[in-house]
């Protein structure tokens, strides 16, 4: 019976190796060079968009940082000079019209809100601090300040209980300020005096440097206020 040779497997050197890998990676290059080309094209675009927004945004932080200075010395210009309320509405105005999507931007709407409060108008206040949480909840900082201000317009209308509520924002946004403060008095004049104990306690403990401590200190009562003396306990007999 006839012995079936068996052809030996020859054993690649690794340059060849190397060559031949380089051949199909060339092959697939060819194959798929329309591909590779658009993907380049794509990743430049994106990285050429990503810097020219970046200097854009850059810029435009810039002008409007100069707008809201000039706006801010029109409604608090110093040295006994009147405040020019109109002008620093509208200069707001346009710094939220022109760039509203920078970080000045929204500070300048929480600008025009403050200046409603400083010409006493609460009402239309509470219109632009409306308007900063809807358009900019993300500047979360900026946002505890504006539910702050929010309480301070509601009690200016008498509306206490909404007053309550935009306190009560910005102390769980913000943590514990002047908005617990705010709330321990209101609980106070309610007659909710276990609820203003609760935050007076709290100011005198996680702010006692504070001014706010200082008369939250004023306010807490003794714990065992109202409760009667406990006698005194009979020396044990001698054994």
């Amino acid at each position: 019976m006839p012995k079936i040779k068996k052809k030996a497997k020859s054993l690649m050197q690794p340059e060849d190796e190397i060559k031949s890998m380089a051949h199909h990676a060339s092959e697939y290059y060819q194959v798929y060079q329309k591909q590779f080309t658009m993907a380049i094209v794509a990743i430049v675009l994106v990285l050429a968009v990503a810097l020219i927004y970046s200097f854009v945004s850059s810029s435009n932080e810039k002008k409007a940082g100069q707008m809201l200075s000039a706006a801010y010395d029109a409604s608090n210009p110093g040295g006994g000079a009147p405040a020019n309320y109109p002008q620093a509405l509208q200069r707001y105005q346009d710094i939220v019209k022109q760039y509203g999507g920078t970080l000045n931007g929204a500070i300048a709407q929480f600008y025009l809100g403050n200046t409603y409060v400083q010409m006493g108008q609460p009402e239309a206040a509470l219109k632009e601090y409306e308007t900063f949480i809807n358009k900019y909840s993300g500047e979360r900082l900026l946002l505890g300040l504006v539910y702050q201000r929010m309480g301070y317009a509601y009690l200016a209308l008498g509306k206490q209980d909404q007053a309550v509520k935009a306190f009560g924002q910005a102390e769980s946004i913000a943590g514990t300020g002047p908005a617990t403060l705010e709330l321990a008095r209101l609980y106070e004049r309610e007659g909710k005096i276990q609820e203003a104990q609760k935050r007076y306690k709290v100011i005198s403990e996680k702010l006692p440097s504070s001014a706010w401590a200082m008369e939250a200190r004023k306010k807490l009562q003794p714990p065992d206020l109202g409760q009667a003396p406990k006698p005194a306990q009979p020396a044990a007999a001698p054994k």
